[in-house]
């Protein structure tokens, strides 16, 4: 039976919009040529209550793969505005500026802009998702990213939440697909409380109590990662092979099976799952939609991943998405025809060697 990799968890291109609310009118035009040419508007109307204006104003133009400021008369005299274009300049985000009987500023003198037009047909064609598209592909020949790097595992495991749980924090459009490569993925982390065997297993008795603080920050992100592949749906590329020299029978066992608990309880349309048996130890890579990734390049025993970056620049992040979605594939129609989901193969798989397992473990 020939798999393919379901597509429905395609991207949309986020582009942020910057502007003085005196044009709104102005601003919803736009908002809704871009919507008509399947690009996904962002600006202050997305903003939820409760929390911090400024901050989440940051959060979203660090999340854009384009920055469109809407320069007009009224926007030039806005200091936020200019703000707002230097900080997306800083991020190295594509620039697109609108400009409505005003030419940009000292800031933009560089870049292409749009004159605003009443043409609607004209605006159309010039706010295309072409022409987005091809002023991010641009940015990709030429690749400026910016990272932050995690030095030490506890480092990684911080900024893996703080980078999920800040898309979560956009609301409803908060939600990516999760791809992650790497031994046995987020979830063979337990998601249970500390109470439970499952932790204590993980580790000698010993060594718990010096890694409960880790334990913690794990178990956040598994909580985070989850909430994402609930909504949007998860690949995975998981090597079983590996033997985890440093852990002992039981916590190889314990963590095989707090996989096996999340796959099963994965809806198959919500899942799709391959072993790689070739990944290089230490191999890393987690990506949450098109919103960030994270790529590990070292592995220590015993202590976990190290040097890992993080990225929310959308070029090297889309490089990163199709080089996963081609090897994916290659290994999904590789797999056992008679089964009628991947899902379905790797359950079996990880029963039988949970099951391997436990015959050494009460041999012994």
């Amino acid at each position: 039976m020939k798999r393919v990799l379901k597509k429905k968890h395609k991207n949309q291109y986020r582009v942020f919009i910057s502007h003085s609310s005196k044009d709104f009118k102005l601003v919803k035009k736009i908002v809704n040529i871009l919507k008509e040419n399947k690009l996904q508007p962002l600006f202050d109307e997305n903003i939820a209550g409760g929390q911090g204006f400024p901050d989440q104003i940051k959060n979203f133009i660090a999340h854009s793969h384009v920055f469109v400021p809407v320069i007009t008369k009224r926007s030039s005299k806005r200091g936020w505005v200019h703000q707002e274009i230097g900080y997306a300049m800083a991020l190295k985000i594509p620039i697109l500026p609108i400009t409505l009987g005003q030419i940009p500023g000292q800031m933009l003198q560089d870049l292409q802009a749009i004159q605003w037009s009443n043409n609607e047909n004209r605006m159309k064609e010039q706010l295309s998702f072409n022409t987005f598209d091809k002023l991010i592909r641009n940015a990709r020949k030429k690749p400026r990213p910016l990272y932050e790097s995690a030095e030490l595992h506890e480092d990684r495991t911080k900024m893996m939440v703080e980078y999920s749980d800040n898309v979560l924090s956009l609301g409803k459009i908060g939600f990516g697909h999760v791809r992650q490569k790497g031994a046995l993925s987020t979830f063979h982390i337990p998601d249970k409380a500390f109470i439970d065997e499952s932790w204590q297993k993980r580790y000698s008795p010993e060594d718990f109590k010096g890694f409960q603080f880790r334990a913690k920050e794990l178990k956040r992100e598994r909580i985070s990662m989850e909430k994402h592949a609930r909504k949007k749906g998860c690949s995975l590329m998981i090597d079983l092979s590996i033997e985890y020299q440093q852990f002992d029978e039981q916590a190889k066992y314990v963590r095989l099976k707090s996989l096996l608990e999340f796959v099963v309880s994965m809806p198959p349309e919500q899942i799709e799952i391959v072993i790689n048996e070739k990944m290089s130890r230490g191999e890393n890579l987690t990506i949450v939609g098109n919103w960030f990734l994270a790529q590990s390049v070292s592995n220590v025993p015993g202590i976990g991943y190290q040097q890992t970056i993080f990225t929310r620049y959308a070029p090297i992040i889309q490089d990163q998405i199709e080089k996963f979605d081609e090897e994916f594939q290659s290994l999904l129609k590789n797999q056992p025809a008679q089964y009628k989901t991947s899902r379905d193969y790797v359950i079996d798989e990880l029963k039988s060697k949970i099951d391997q397992l436990s015959k050494r473990i009460e041999s012994s």
